[in-house]
């Protein structure tokens, strides 16, 4: 395959990768994707399978039901709720759970660690230099603070990946990023905010699936019609941004003095504590970090309001 139908196929399955992380109830089949993103169903079929190593309907099972195994982790939603928020009816859900895990949805939950989990606190600890905090002086429960946000729409690159996900970003991050804080200076979005994270769910997804992202999140408010606009006039094609929903509501909001890259790991590792001891359960999968200095970031945490 010539290196320009690479790259063209390349751009065309991480779009349809995009559209599915932006349908959290699985309403589009491989049809309708392959329609959005110019392709017909038999060559996207053929592409996706050849270069991702799963068809696209497993790919979009598999997330679907990941992402429930996510809220089994870190919230307190029924399995009834969960299968719901994932699209699915119960038994259903419970059906297709048994079908990846090889164990109940119940099982799963009571679960102290996942099979994924060592291998990537082990390969992120590798590729990044966490911050030590034995003492929880700076990951601690005391300093967060209950934030209500909006809902945004953020527009994003997905990071190269390379089997190694959290090192190519720390690799390729630089780079995004200052294009990104140019086009927020550019439109002057007091409200936006450049952040980072993963589409994935850690650490239920295998670690070299794992795509990280670097985004813009815009408010979803008709004071930002406008800059809705130019993003997708003017810089949206020709930076490569997708999109996606981000739902508003209640956050933790956790400043921290040091570089993303530092707090990465010690951050799963709160959210993960935290979650397993009670302090707060989750209300969605993602987490991310704002990108506020080179020496400074703000972690965001959704929660379940009690």
């Amino acid at each position: 395959m010539k290196t320009s139908t690479i790259t063209h196929w390349e751009k065309k399955i991480e779009h349809a990768i995009a559209l599915s992380h932006d349908d959290p109830f699985g309403e589009r089949d491989v049809r309708t994707v392959a329609a959005m993103i110019a392709e017909s169903y038999d060559n996207f079929s053929h592409k996706f399978v050849e270069m991702y190593g799963e068809s696209y309907v497993h790919f979009a099972k598999r997330r679907r039901l990941e992402a429930g195994a996510g809220y089994l982790r870190h919230s307190d939603f029924s399995v009834k709720q969960i299968a719901e928020v994932c699209g699915y009816t119960h038994s259903s859900f419970t059906k297709g759970f048994r079908e990846l895990y090889n164990e109940s949805p119940v099982s799963f939950r009571d679960r102290l660690y996942l099979p994924n989990e060592a291998y990537t606190l082990e390969e992120t600890s590798r590729a990044t230099t966490p911050h030590n905090d034995p003492q929880h002086l700076i990951f601690s429960i005391d300093r967060t603070l209950n934030v209500s946000l909006p809902d945004y729409i953020l527009y994003y690159n997905i990071l190269p990946q390379n089997n190694n996900p959290v090192k190519s970003m720390v690799e390729y991050m630089g780079r995004y990023q200052q294009e990104l804080h140019t086009i927020n200076a550019v439109l002057q979005l007091s409200g936006a905010m450049v952040i980072t994270g993963t589409l994935d769910v850690v650490p239920v997804t295998s670690y070299s699936k794992m795509m990280m992202y670097v985004g813009i999140l815009v408010p979803q408010e008709s004071a930002y019609d406008r800059a809705h606009r130019q993003m997708q006039l003017t810089f949206q094609e020709s930076h490569g941004l997708y999109t996606k929903m981000i739902p508003g509501g209640s956050y933790k909001k956790l400043p921290v003095p040091m570089s993303f890259v530092a707090a990465g790991l010690p951050m799963y590792q709160f959210i993960n504590t935290s979650c397993r001891s009670g302090h707060f359960k989750m209300s969605g999968n993602h987490f991310f970090i704002s990108l506020t200095g080179i020496d400074h970031c703000e972690i965001f945490i959704p929660r379940q309001k009690r």
